[in-house]
């Protein structure tokens, strides 16, 4: 299979087939909250967000901070990070992985070995981590557990991830880690994960005009 990501119009198709993106899908959950910020706010929280992944990923992959040209704004995520690293020592096995299943794409931010289990981890940079926020991260950690079963799965090289994390990054230099078992036990009880996981990616499908596979 043959996964292509274009850049400008952030869209993924798979053998040609255009798919959704799971931050498409688990968009759906914060369309009200983002629908209600100004767009110039949310489009430079998205700058930011970007800036600070592309600072974490040249860090992981062996740049100095000192020899990174880091906005003033944004020193404090940066340092968040560095503490991150530092407290909980992750060994990276994959950075900005893309990954798919049949259905849907998306791209991993962190799949490595933290506390000798095998780890998904998203970075994220939101300021605010309420319910809906919360229920985003659980699913779209769940879909990329899913995905990265589905297309990188080797039982020879691999092991199933025990450890699905969210890294919240802080402009003051803390930095909080949302475990997906402990938002589910707190804010998704009673309900069935896969089956609104199918729910979300249905409705998805319907709105994107996108077609199911063969």
């Amino acid at each position: 299979m043959t996964l292509d990501f274009n850049e400008e119009t952030h869209a993924y198709t798979l053998d040609g087939r255009p798919v959704p993106s799971v931050t498409e899908i688990v968009g759906l959950l914060t369309a009200k909250k983002y629908g209600d910020t100004n767009a110039a706010m949310l489009q430079q929280a998205q700058r930011r967000g970007t800036a600070v992944h592309e600072l974490c990923e040249a860090i992981d992959c062996g740049v100095e901070p000192e020899d990174l040209d880091i906005e003033p704004e944004l020193v404090g995520y940066v340092n968040a990070y560095l503490t991150f690293l530092r407290d909980w020592r992750p060994e990276w096995t994959w950075i900005e992985k893309p990954v798919w299943t049949l259905d849907y794409a998306g791209r991993i931010d962190r799949v490595g070995t933290i506390a000798g289990q095998t780890a998904i981890v998203d970075i994220k940079t939101t300021a605010n981590m309420d319910r809906l926020s919360r229920l985003a991260l659980l699913f779209q950690l769940f879909f990329y557990r899913e995905a990265y079963l589905f297309s990188l799965y080797d039982p020879e090289k691999m092991r199933r991830p025990k450890a699905l994390l969210g890294v919240q990054l802080k402009k003051d230099g803390t930095y909080t880690v949302h475990e997906a078992q402990k938002i589910m036990d707190k804010d998704l009880p009673r309900w069935d994960l896969y089956r609104v996981m199918d729910h979300l990616l249905e409705l998805t499908q319907l709105i994107g005009g996108y077609k199911d596979h063969e």
